[in-house]
């Protein structure tokens, strides 16, 4: 090993210390070269990283707009074989203004803000609609009075674990007039 380590270190024209081979302890030329050599390995990679899935800011994109395509193809959220049916009485929002997905340590945070006409919007949710293709798909519902009142934005959240993003490329969250995509 040693006499491998003396080619190495003559090739590249470092000087090897000579020493006592009863003596263990590293040179500081050893030390100061791997340091160096980690340093420089470690700022090499640094490009990578910047656009890999390990940095945590590239884990979901920014979104995306877009029509909505199906609207009057939605499916039942329940079955049709199930004794007892709650039909969900709250609307789509009229737009979805801005989504984002938040890594955590158990999953992801999907964070979406909608404009509703009306006053008081509340109650609003993020539901979950199919999981097709890699493509989560969420409504944003929300319940506003039918009084007349301005355009307001009201916000929805809603926590996913890894398994619930197991396979998941993209996470969509409609409304009534457009649709919001992330892609991983």
């Amino acid at each position: 090993m040693r006499g491998v380590q003396r080619v190495l270190f003559n090739s590249l024209l470092i000087r090897y210390p000579r020493r006592n081979e009863s003596d263990e302890r590293p040179s500081q030329m050893r030390i100061t070269l791997s340091l160096a050599l980690c340093a420089v390995l470690a700022v090499s990679g640094c490009a990578r990283i910047s656009d890999s899935r390990l940095n945590p800011m590239n884990w979901f994109g920014q979104s995306t707009s877009g029509q909505v395509t199906n609207a009057g193809e939605l499916r039942p959220l329940v079955p049709e074989n199930r004794a007892t049916k709650i039909v969900d009485g709250r609307g789509l929002v009229q737009s979805v203004s801005s989504l984002f997905v938040e890594r955590t340590p158990s999953g992801a945070i999907v964070r979406a803000t909608g404009i509703v006409t009306g006053a008081n919007p509340f109650n609003a949710q993020l539901v979950p609609v199919s999981l097709e293709n890699g493509v989560y798909t969420f409504e944003f519902r929300v319940e506003a009075s039918q009084t007349a009142g301005g355009r307001q934005s009201i916000t929805a959240a809603r926590a996913l674990t890894m398994a619930d993003l197991d396979g998941v490329r993209t996470i969509r969250v409609q409304s009534a007039t457009n649709q919001r995509s992330s892609k991983r």
